[in-house]
């Protein structure tokens, strides 16, 4: 086509209804088609550039980040959470070391108000048996010695409950389990459970890790005898959905609804003197979640219908729902 007497190139292109048409008079193409393809290379190669500058800027940015958390969490700092931006891989990269990062700060916590604990709650029976020693050697008396077994004991109880937590995160292996024998087993471990505690259960047989279900319904039914207000306790299992449900029910005081997750804390206690004999040492229902966690089970309390505390722990891994429920 030609306009003004000079020769035009036109490419028609669709463009929603209708076309568009672009064109280029033959002088602008003829004369120079070197130059311009060297022009059309450079421009190719500049935007080549900017946008490999662009993408490595947008994936290295998130890198050197990430490398400065992990050395900060190397140094045994907490590390910043990084933002979870960026290109797929790496926003979930991001997200899981932010994953990984508030474990790690939850663990420190954790230990922190686990030596803190400890520390606190030596202390009372050290004074205590310091003193009683000066006694002892200045006048013996059986009251003195029998002090002294006390604390040493409750020393010894608090140092297996720390470490029976410590080791909480370790997994045990799954074993076949005839539950009416564990129950009755239970009971008859259990100082004071004999008179108090009655037995409610089917012919079941459980495929769990057996010193974890132990240990749990152990501080759970402890619980329920000290704190169940001299009330009857009920030790019942039964198979539902599939799974098995096991409670630890009484009919003691509860517990009020905003202190029933903090209960799970270690050292934490309703009984605010901190006395061994009348609160415990504070890690019995730490030990319950941690166990229960360590085998993929799930815990938590809630109030019982007429009075007393139920506790719900549901067992995953094939065992079934598992319930335990206490004050």
């Amino acid at each position: 086509m030609e306009i003004q007497g000079n020769e035009w190139f036109w490419v028609s292109l669709p463009a929603g209804d209708g076309r568009l048409s672009v064109g280029l008079p033959q002088s602008r193409i003829g004369p120079r088609p070197i130059h311009a393809l060297l022009a059309s290379l450079a421009g190719g190669a500049l935007l080549t550039l900017l946008a490999a500058w662009w993408l490595a800027r947008r994936t290295m940015r998130p890198l050197q980040l990430l490398q400065q958390a992990v050395t900060s969490l190397g140094r045994g700092q907490t590390p910043q959470r990084l933002p979870e931006t960026g290109p797929r891989e790496i926003a979930a990269l991001s997200r899981r070391f932010n994953e990984m990062a508030k474990q790690v700060e939850d663990l420190l916590a954790a230990r922190t108000v686990l030596l803190a604990g400890v520390s606190h709650d030596l202390r009372t029976p050290l004074a205590r048996l310091r003193l009683a020693v000066e006694m002892l050697v200045r006048k013996p008396s059986p009251e003195l010695a029998a002090q002294v077994e006390g604390d040493i004991e409750a020393m010894d109880r608090l140092i297996g409950d720390v470490l029976t937590l410590a080791r909480g995160l370790g997994h045990e292996a799954a074993e076949r389990v005839a539950l009416p024998e564990l129950l009755a087993d239970l009971v008859r471990a259990t100082p004071g459970a004999a008179d108090r505690v009655q037995i409610e259960t089917a012919d079941i047989t459980l495929e769990v890790a057996a010193g974890a279900l132990r240990r749990i319904l152990s501080n759970l039914l402890e619980n329920a005898l000290r704190y169940g207000g001299g009330q009857p306790v009920t030790l019942h299992a039964e198979i539902v959905d599939g799974g098995c449900r096991i409670g630890v029910l009484d009919r003691g005081p509860g517990i009020p609804p905003a202190e029933m997750e903090t209960v799970f804390r270690p050292f934490y206690r309703l009984e605010a003197s901190r006395s061994v004999t009348t609160g415990g040492s504070g890690l019995g229902l730490a030990i319950v979640r941690q166990l229960a966690a360590a085998q993929g089970w799930q815990v938590s309390l809630q109030a019982r219908t007429g009075g007393g505390l139920a506790g719900d722990s549901i067992a995953a891994g094939g065992t079934g729902r598992l319930r335990d429920a206490s004050s």
